[in-house]
């Protein structure tokens, strides 16, 4: 019997010692320090999970199956700005220039001009300005594109994103006429400066697509060249993490101090940051809310910020629990310290997991 006497003060002694307040305030610096560790990978490395429109290539087989050698047409695109960008509400529109160099005795201006970009509207388009340079036609126009993004948001707020902007002409098949492009003939202004953002990187691709009019009927697919322009946009700094991530994080552990006090000598004390810790979880919702993007699914953040208000439930009732009886008995001293580590324990594993995909 002593022996088990002895045991249970052991116990009884490690979790109270667990959840006083000086071993709280050390947690709450460990694990500020291993939240900043864990996310330094992520916030340093490039990852986008945007996936581009259909794009095959072109092959030297695939030419001479289709027979004889198609036009070949250089196709440059320079970008001055940006108007409007806007990931969180995704709507985007950029001015530019989008110039074409190609044999004038093999190819129309005429058919050149009826190029148009995927998915977008092209609410300006010059007319040509036209010269020639050696034996070559050069047309260039300044255009103004507008067009929304097929974007992933699932690891908010530490999202990098995959920009394409794609270019077509649906009235010429690519057996006819090939667009060629590199990256020296994609370049942005050094003046384009988008707030919380850098530019990545830069990329040309070229090929064709293929649209099915009627399945089964190779003969009337409908086949045309294709150029996608992709720009690699990094977010810039800690901004959006410090204002979303870190003040949830941060309200959790003060609702955690409910733990560390007697209810026969501080029960208002527990009630209160008990239940004042899931009312500013709550309030503060409703700022992360605007920062979000609108999608119809869970982000990074909303898995947080779900398990620790989770978790701040689980506070409020035990707390209330532990006022109504009126003083700590062994079951309620185990509990608590059970709870105040699977918190820490799941919380940690959640984001480990999160963030692990991103490395």
């Amino acid at each position: 019997m002593k022996n088990d006497e002895k045991k249970y003060d052991l116990v009884k002694q490690f979790f109270l010692y667990l959840v006083s307040p000086p071993v709280q305030l050390f947690l709450i610096v460990l694990s500020s320090f291993l939240i900043i560790t864990l996310a330094y990978g992520p916030i340093r490395k490039f990852y986008s999970a945007e996936a581009s429109s259909q794009l095959l290539p072109i092959t030297p087989q695939l030419v001479k199956k289709w027979g004889g050698e198609p036009i070949m047409v250089t196709v440059g695109l320079h970008i001055r700005n940006f108007p409007e960008f806007d990931f969180v509400s995704n709507k985007f529109e950029f001015d530019g220039i989008l110039w074409f160099e190609f044999d004038p005795a093999l190819i129309s201006l005429e058919t050149i001009s009826k190029f148009t970009f995927d998915k977008a509207d092209l609410i300006k388009k010059s007319e040509p300005y036209t010269k020639l340079i050696d034996d070559k036609f050069f047309a260039r126009f300044d255009i103004r594109v507008r067009f929304n993004m097929t974007l992933d948001y699932q690891f908010f707020p530490f999202d990098d994103h995959r920009m394409f902007i794609t270019l077509i002409n649906r009235f010429v098949p690519p057996n006819e006429v090939m667009f060629r492009s590199g990256e020296i003939d994609f370049s942005i202004a050094d003046e384009v400066k988008i707030s919380g953002w850098e530019i990545e990187d830069r990329e040309v691709r070229v090929g064709y697509a293929q649209d099915y009019l009627e399945a089964h009927e190779p003969q009337k697919t409908v086949l045309y060249p294709k150029i996608v322009f992709s720009i690699d946009f990094r977010r810039s700094g800690i901004r959006y993490i410090l204002l979303i991530i870190l003040p949830i994080i941060i309200i959790f552990f003060m609702g955690l101090y409910s733990f560390a006090f007697d209810p026969q000598k501080q029960s208002a004390m527990i009630t209160g940051l008990a239940i004042g810790g899931i009312t500013s979880l709550l309030s503060y919702r409703f700022v992360v809310e605007r920062l979000t993007p609108q999608v119809g699914y869970f982000v990074l953040s909303d898995y947080i910020f779900t398990i620790l208000l989770f978790f701040a439930l689980i506070e409020v009732l035990l707390g209330l629990a532990i006022v109504n009886f009126g003083k700590l008995n062994k079951f309620f001293i185990i509990v608590r310290g059970i709870l105040f580590l699977s918190f820490h324990i799941i919380f940690f594993c959640t984001w480990y997991y999160f963030l692990r995909q991103l490395w």
